[in-house]
């Protein structure tokens, strides 16, 4: 039986996860794809707007336009355009994530937008 991993608690009570790469814990307060201030899995500056959260996914189209291109190139070669294809559709994935968060965060700030301000604040 596995020992029970240690429960953190913020000063509230609600629990939390410390792991620095869950980002998940904060969606609540801070919205899809959003983190406290400095806080981003070691990076400097976190992306948090939607627009460039969008223009990351056009330049991950781009990129599969790129891949596309190349498979059809490298025709002659079977193993290389099936990389080329598995690569590129790998990367419209990504972009299409990045839509979706995009939008979602668009979303969550034009609610908060709206939002009363809280008095407790």
């Amino acid at each position: 039986m596995k020992p029970d991993r240690k429960v953190f608690r913020r000063p509230d009570g609600t629990p939390y996860d410390p792991n620095r790469f869950n980002v998940r814990q904060y969606e609540e307060q801070y919205g899809p794809g959003g983190v406290p201030e400095g806080y981003s899995m070691a990076a400097i500056t976190p992306v948090q707007s939607p627009g460039l959260i969008t223009g990351v996914g056009i330049f991950l189209i781009a990129m599969a336009g790129m891949m596309v291109y190349g498979a059809f190139a490298a025709a002659g070669e079977p193993g290389l355009s099936v990389y080329a294809a598995i690569v590129a559709a790998l990367t419209l994935a990504g972009a299409v994530w990045a839509f979706i968060i995009a939008g979602r965060r668009r979303r969550w700030l034009r609610e908060q937008s709206k939002a009363p301000a809280d008095p407790a604040l």
